[in-house]
């Protein structure tokens, strides 16, 4: 009798490629308020962070995106402050200072559900934060500046358009943060209007928004036009620890282009953990 013995091949099963970030990358949480008063220092703001969302089950390709704040006051932060922002135009996006992720990034490829961490400082903040963040993904650091510390670990991004000093402080009366597609770099510029600079590029390269404003009665300073953001949130007041968060519905992140609707005020999580 004679047994004929067959072996099988492994098949190869391929990995699917990466798609596109649009529709499926959120800002999950922006801290920007500044810690709460210790230590002997009244104003600390070093531990700003932001982080970002994979809501998918597929593989981003984040390589080149741009991510930034929106030119504009957050309100009557002094009397007789008016509105300065260029929310009426729905053509286009006024970044007062804006970043992009490197092409050549180990995080270039997000994994399904994965998240970025974005630091202002890749530090331990303490004692004058709770906050830690020697896990970020990236921080922002001014190469120019001499006072800002550039982590040697945590990978910097790129800077394009650069307006705030010796740190990227975003207003902690309430800033707007908006991430673009790697096209916004190519299809912007460099402007000087009513003598401020601004990157000015369409909004048609929009990804996410979250807008974020001084107090409730400060509609009139929304930095963006409704078509793109028809809402703003605002926390309790500057230097109180507090961050706002995208909602959840189930396992859902809630995007329905209404800050005041997808996120909510709370203390800062920091988490890049898909387990909460």
């Amino acid at each position: 009798m004679i047994f004929l013995f067959f072996a099988c091949a492994e098949e190869k099963i391929e990995e699917p490629e990466p798609i596109p970030p649009a529709g499926h990358l959120k800002i999950e949480e922006v801290y920007y308020s500044g810690s709460i008063p210790t230590a002997g220092i009244d104003r600390y703001y070093a531990d700003q962070f932001i982080q970002l969302r994979n809501t998918s089950e597929y593989t981003l390709d984040i390589g080149g995106l741009g991510l930034g704040d929106i030119h504009g006051l957050a309100g009557e932060i002094n009397s007789g402050y008016g509105p300065d922002s260029f929310a009426s135009d729905s053509e286009n996006l006024y970044f007062s200072n804006l970043w992009q992720i490197p092409m050549d990034s180990p995080y270039r490829y997000l994994e399904p559900k994965g998240c970025i961490k974005i630091a202002q400082d890749a530090a331990d903040h303490s004692p004058y934060s709770p906050l830690s963040h020697f896990d970020a993904h990236f921080e922002t650091y001014v190469e120019d500046s001499e006072q800002d510390h550039d982590d040697p670990i945590v990978e910097n991004l790129d800077s394009i358009l650069y307006t705030a000093g010796y740190d990227w402080l975003i207003t902690v009366f309430g800033p707007t943060i908006v991430i673009v597609d790697a096209q916004a770099i190519e299809d912007g510029e460099s402007q000087r209007i009513n003598g401020s600079r601004v990157w000015v590029t369409p909004s048609i390269h929009t990804i996410d928004t979250m807008e974020a404003l001084m107090d409730e009665d400060s509609v009139d300073f929304k930095r963006l036009h409704s078509s793109l953001d028809s809402g703003f949130q605002y926390v309790s007041g500057t230097y109180t620890g507090e961050s706002v968060r995208r909602k959840k519905d189930g396992d859902l992140w809630v995007d329905t282009d209404n800050s005041t609707d997808d996120f909510f005020v709370t203390t800062p999580i920091s988490d890049c953990s898909t387990d909460f």
